[in-house]
C-alpha cells in the first residue's frame, strides 16, 4: 500500500496551533525560572501525559492486531497516528532528563543521599547517569517498535507479530519508566501495584483520543463507522473505566487498611495541602463519569456521549498525571499545575500538528 503525502493544515489552524504551542512552551519556561522544583515537575507531567496518550494508541493497535480482531480494521490507521506523535512528548521528557530532574528527584541531591540511609541504599539504581541511560533505552525501544507496526502497516503487512511484541516488551519498560520517572519522586515509597496503575491510565486515555480522533473523521470512513464500532469503542472506555478504578482502589485500599506510615505518605501528601479536591476529582472524571454515563447501552452508541465522555477522561487522565507528580515534588505549592499547563498546551498543540499532518490519517 502506497502512502499519500502528508496532508497540510489550513493556515489559521496551523497557526493556532503554533501560537498556543510557543505561549504554552513561554509559561512553562516562566514556571523553571521562577521555581525550578514546580515549573520541571510540570514539563515532567506533561511528557508523562503526552508519552501515555501516544503508547495507549500503540497499545491499541498492538493489542486488537495481536489478537486477530476483525472490527478495528477499518480504523487500525487511527490509533498507529496517535502513536506517531511520540516523538513529541519524548523530546519533552529528554529535556527533563537533561536538565530537569536533579531539581525534581530527591536522589539526585548528594546531599540528601548522604544523610538518607533508605535513599542511600537504593544508589545503586537510583544514580542520574544509569537513570539517563534506561530513559534512553526505554525512549529508544518504543520508538523502534511503534516505527516498526507504522512501516508493517504503509506496506500492507501483518501486525500480529510485531504487536506482541510491542506488548511484551511494552510490559517490562513501562515498568522500568514508571518506577524511575514517577514513583521515585517519592523515593522512601514504593508500590507493586504502580506500573499496572500507569498502564491502567494510558490504555484508559488511549482508546479516548482514539475515539474522538475516529468520531472527527467519521465523513472520510462512512458506512464503516457503523453503530457496531459506535458501541465497541463507548464499551471500551466504558470497561477501562472500571479497571482503571478497580486498580486505584485496590492500591489504594490495601495501603489504607494496612495504615503503615512508610506506605501511606503517598496518600497523605495527595490528601492535603491543598490537593484534596483535586484528589476525590480525579475519581469522578476517570471512574464516575464515564462509568454511570456509559452504562446505558444508548449512550455508548452515540457519538456525541462518547465523544463527550472521551474528552472528560483525557482531562481526567491529565489530572491524575499531575498527582502522581506534583505533591510528591512540591507538597504546598500552587505553582505546579500552573506550570503542567503550561508545558501540556506546548506540547499537546505540537502532538495535534504532528498527527494531523501524519500521512496514515491522509485520504486513501
Amino acid at each position: 500500500m502506497t502512502l499519500p503525502s502528508a496532508q497540510t493544515l489550513p493556515p489559521r489552524r496551523s497557526g493556532a496551533l503554533v501560537a498556543f504551542g510557543i505561549g504554552g512552551a513561554i509559561v512553562a519556561a516562566i514556571a523553571v525560572l521562577a521555581n525550578p522544583a514546580a515549573g520541571w515537575a510540570g514539563v515532567l507531567t506533561a511528557a508523562v501525559y503526552g508519552l501515555t496518550i501516544a503508547l495507549g494508541g500503540a497499545l491499541f493497535a498492538a493489542i486488537f492486531a495481536g489478537t486477530g480482531a476483525v472490527w478495528w480494521l477499518p480504523i487500525r490507521s487511527i490509533p498507529l497516528a496517535i502513536a506517531g506523535t511520540l516523538l513529541v512528548p519524548a523530546l519533552a521528557l529528554a529535556l527533563f532528563v537533561a536538565l530537569g530532574a536533579i531539581h525534581v528527584y530527591p536522589w539526585a541531591d548528594p546531599e540528601v543521599v548522604a544523610h538518607n540511609h533508605l535513599i542511600h541504599g537504593k544508589a545503586g539504581w537510583l544514580n542520574w547517569p544509569f537513570y539517563a541511560v534506561r530513559a534512553a533505552v526505554v525512549l529508544l525501544l518504543w520508538w523502534a517498535l511503534v516505527g516498526a507496526m507504522r512501516r508493517r502497516f504503509a506496506e500492507g503487512r501483518p501486525l500480529a507479530r510485531i504487536g506482541i511484541g510491542f506488548l511484551v516488551v511494552f510490559a517490562l519498560t513501562l515498568s522500568v519508566a514508571s518506577w524511575d520517572w514517577l514513583m521515585s519522586i517519592e523515593t522512601e515509597w514504593y508500590s507493586t501495584m504502580y506500573a499496572v496503575y500507569v498502564f491502567a491510565g494510558a490504555i484508559h486515555a488511549g482508546i479516548a483520543t482514539t475515539a474522538l480522533v475516529t468520531f472527527r473523521r467519521r465523513r472520510a470512513l462512512g458506512a464503516a463507522l457503523d453503530r457496531n464500532r459506535i458501541q465497541t469503542l463507548g464499551s471500551l472506555l466504558f470497561a477501562f473505566a472500571f479497571f482503571w478504578g478497580y486498580i486505584w482502589f485496590s492500591q489504594a485500599m490495601l495501603i489504607w487498611y494496612a495504615n503503615i506510615p512508610e506506605e501511606t505518605i503517598h496518600y497523605a501528601a495527595r490528601m492535603s495541602n491543598g490537593w484534596t479536591a483535586a484528589f476525590w476529582l480525579n475519581l469522578v472524571l476517570n471512574l464516575a463519569v464515564p462509568f454511570l454515563v456509559l452504562m446505558p447501552v444508548g449512550s455508548r452508541r452515540s457519538t456525541f456521549v462518547v465523544s463527550q465522555v472521551a474528552v472528560v477522561v483525557l482531562l481526567g487522565h491529565w489530572l491524575d498525571v499531575l498527582l502522581l507528580v506534583g505533591p510528591g515534588v512540591a507538597p504546598a505549592s500552587s505553582a505546579v499545575p500552573y506550570a503542567a499547563v503550561g508545558a501540556t498546551v506546548a506540547v499537546g498543540a505540537a502532538m495535534l500538528h504532528r498527527l494531523r499532518r501524519d500521512r496514515l490519517l491522509a485520504p486513501q
